[in-house]
């Protein structure tokens, strides 16, 4: 192996130690490919084995806020500029891949009016499901295994599993049948 393969492999074996540092739980071999996410963890994050952050352009930001639970499942992969924000709980199932500038939130941040309390609410994302670039998935979202949300498509509520979701507010589009234990190449 030469100088130059060997000194790129170094930013890999560094990652699980930047999570260590972090405070996340890494169950096993993590990937970074360009620029690494920046995490902000005062809760409990668990990163499955595998999972890849792919960053060229714009740094990936998790933030796990206090008593909050993030949760990336195995294989998963996590594109350019994606920002998750757990203020509660956040699930992301197996294999599940989010492109470019997509955004996970559990939480409304701020209040509509005086009255009216911050809404926080859990989000579930199954095995195999592919968020396409710029969509948001906000509090309250449960979206089942291998379906797909489409390109700048926001997500507040439930989608079946095995569907296409598009639009504002993300509808059903179409579905589709594939075996349980695919995983989208």
């Amino acid at each position: 192996m030469n100088i130059l393969n060997r000194l790129s492999s170094i930013p890999g074996r560094l990652f699980p130690a930047y999570c260590r540092i972090k405070k996340v739980v890494i169950a096993g071999k993590g990937y970074v490919s360009g620029r690494w996410p920046v995490i902000r963890n005062l809760g409990t994050f668990r990163l499955g084995s595998g999972v890849c952050f792919r960053s060229f352009r714009t740094k990936t930001r998790i933030d796990v806020l206090k008593n909050a639970t993030l949760t990336i499942g195995d294989g998963c992969f996590i594109n350019d500029g994606v920002n998750i924000c757990c203020s509660i709980s956040i699930t992301l199932g197996p294999y599940v891949k989010i492109a470019d500038w997509a955004v996970v939130y559990d939480t409304d941040f701020h209040p509509i009016d005086p009255s009216t309390p911050v809404h926080s609410e859990s989000v579930t994302v199954g095995k195999n499901v592919w968020i396409g670039a710029r969509a948001m998935i906000l509090p309250g979202s449960t979206i089942g295994d291998h379906s797909i949300i489409a390109a700048g498509a926001i997500v507040r509520g439930a989608i079946p599993p095995r569907s296409i979701a598009a639009g504002i507010p993300a509808k059903v589009i179409k579905t589709f049948d594939c075996p349980d234990d695919w995983v989208r190449p």
